[in-house]
């Protein structure tokens, strides 16, 4: 392996976050089935999964609704922080 790609192995590895979720058996044995059919491992049928999900999941109209409102209330918290202590007479 060149050092240039390790390297990028590397990087890649430190960005990643290990999760813990438990799925329902039935949804656990398609997953391991899937990765069967495609000679993967069932990690990867899971992050292409929901990699997928959010890709879909931030296009609606719904999620776009919430985005916005989150985007207002975080604005006001800030408004708030930022806000000069009353004086102290």
């Amino acid at each position: 392996m060149s050092n240039e790609r390790n390297s990028s192995h590397t990087e890649a590895k430190e960005r990643q976050v290990v999760v813990s979720v438990r799925f329902p058996a039935q949804l656990l044995q398609r997953i391991h089935a899937v990765a069967a059919v495609e000679e993967t491992t069932a990690n990867a049928v899971i992050r292409e999964g929901m990699d997928h999900y959010i890709r879909e999941r931030v296009r609606t109209d719904t999620f776009q609704e919430a985005s916005r409102a989150y985007v207002e209330r975080a604005q006001a918290h800030v408004a708030t922080a930022l806000m000069d202590p009353p004086e102290q007479e």
